[in-house]
């Protein structure tokens, strides 16, 4: 596992991401996700496909609303710097 400078770019990134969804902000998920940004939910096993960036951004919408009392609590970071992909673990409670 690669240690992740705090600095990072690509976490300063996921921590807004983080920060928007326990918010419930789409704007500001939206604001964060790169031109590129596909989802993925895991596990892969549910069978529900990749998403573009604005596939993910319409469902998310959709569900933010849904979401109350929700928190987030990030065991660890995985990364793939070569692939600029960031994973972050998180159990729902």
């Amino acid at each position: 596992m690669v240690t992740l400078d705090p600095n990072a770019p690509q976490l300063k990134a996921a921590q807004k991401w983080i920060d928007a969804y326990i918010t419930r902000d789409i704007d500001e998920i939206s604001a964060v996700c790169s031109k590129d940004y596909t989802h993925q939910t895991l596990p892969r096993s549910l069978g529900l496909p990749e998403e573009t960036r604005a596939e993910y951004i319409q469902r998310c919408g959709g569900l933010l609303p849904s979401f109350t009392n929700f928190d987030v609590c990030i065991h660890r970071w995985v990364t793939g710097l070569q692939a600029r992909r960031l994973i972050a673990t998180a159990p729902t409670r």
